[in-house]
């Protein structure tokens, strides 16, 4: 038994030690089995040319009284490699959509009936990389749509944790790996095995009132066969084409 008298020598000691090993331990935490899996999962997404992911989104919502709710919407990626994707988003009420097609972004939302378009390089993660930049469109799961996944989810600067391997996503085994960001955490679901495609993905953003989430449960099909004309955006009946601003008009 440790004495009161005693207590503040034993407590000063513990904290010498803990501030060691806290002090050894700076920089970020990557573990190696976290990186190994995101590498696995991006060469093989880089050999899936034709393919279309299917699934429903969460995002959650602060109301006026402070009461958080989660929003929900269909989401499909179809994804023609190397010039063509479109992703759709549908609430229940109205459609968002995201065309890239031969060079040509375009944004639309049946809600507003308005789309804005603008050239872009004719390559999809080219194209992403140009629109985010140049017009701030994005899309949360656009990080899981590069060809080359790993680049925009593995950082120097960021700890990537292996958290377990018996994680379970639509009755499948997963790995289950956490990237903490400087403003937001991610977390990802791979599945184990041959297709290490990712199955679910969580977004929060940490320094924002309640820390609101962002959830993804995905479905992948490969090798799909498009219709013609399908990553073509032709515009409604009463449609408005407007100029892109500052701010994203549909995403």
């Amino acid at each position: 038994m440790i004495s009161r008298s005693k207590l503040p020598i034993a407590v000063t000691v513990l904290a010498l030690l803990f501030s060691a090993t806290v002090a050894q331990a700076d920089g970020p935490r990557q573990d190696a089995k976290a990186i190994e899996v995101l590498q696995r999962m991006a060469a093989y997404k880089t050999t899936l040319d034709q393919v279309v992911i299917e699934g429903v989104a969460y995002t959650d919502a602060r109301l006026g009284a402070g009461l958080m709710v989660s929003n929900s919407e269909e989401v499909e990626v179809s994804i023609n490699r190397p010039g063509s994707m479109l992703i759709n988003r549908f609430d229940g009420e109205s459609n968002k959509g995201l065309y890239f097609h031969e060079g040509l972004l375009t944004v639309f939302s049946s809600a507003k009936m308005l789309f804005a378009q603008a050239t872009v390089p004719n390559e999809i993660d080219a194209a992403m990389a140009f629109a985010l930049e140049e017009f701030g469109v994005e899309a949360p799961l656009m990080d899981l749509l590069y060809q080359d996944a790993s680049i925009h989810l593995i950082s120097s600067d960021e700890s990537i944790l292996y958290l377990t391997d018996k994680s379970r996503v639509a009755g499948k085994d997963c790995h289950q790996i956490a990237i903490r960001g400087p403003e937001t955490d991610i977390q990802l679901w791979v599945e184990e095995g041959d297709q290490p495609l990712p199955l679910k993905i969580m977004i929060t953003s940490k320094w924002e009132g309640g820390s609101p989430r962002f959830v993804a449960n995905l479905h992948w099909k490969t090798d799909q066969e498009f219709s013609p004309g399908l990553f073509e955006f032709k515009a409604p009946e009463g449609a408005m084409k407007v100029n892109f601003v500052t701010e994203p008009l549909a995403q």
